[in-house]
């Protein structure tokens, strides 16, 4: 696997909490298809439904919750994964 950070906590740290956050995400898929798709929900995931109301109901917020996860996907993959320029 690819090394995240030079610090070998920092980078086991990272490494850690991506994996629990996988796992967390396979096991909502699976309550998704038991029960219901609202509990993929990104903004019930981060619990930001706690601090505005209402924000984790809806097709449409899930919807929108699911778009800025796309664009926060994208720019990390078009700013942040870019080549760096070596001297």
């Amino acid at each position: 696997m690819r090394i995240l950070f030079s610090n070998r906590y920092a980078d086991a740290l990272a490494k850690t909490i991506l994996f629990f956050g996988f796992v967390h995400l396979i096991v909502l898929t699976f309550l998704a298809c038991r029960e219901s798709i609202y509990v993929l929900n990104a903004f019930s995931i981060l619990n930001l439904d706690l601090v505005i109301p209402g924000l984790g109901d809806g097709v449409v917020n899930l919807v929108i919750s699911w778009c800025v996860v796309l664009a926060v996907y994208c720019f990390a993959y078009l700013y942040r994964t870019r080549p760096t320029k070596r001297d």
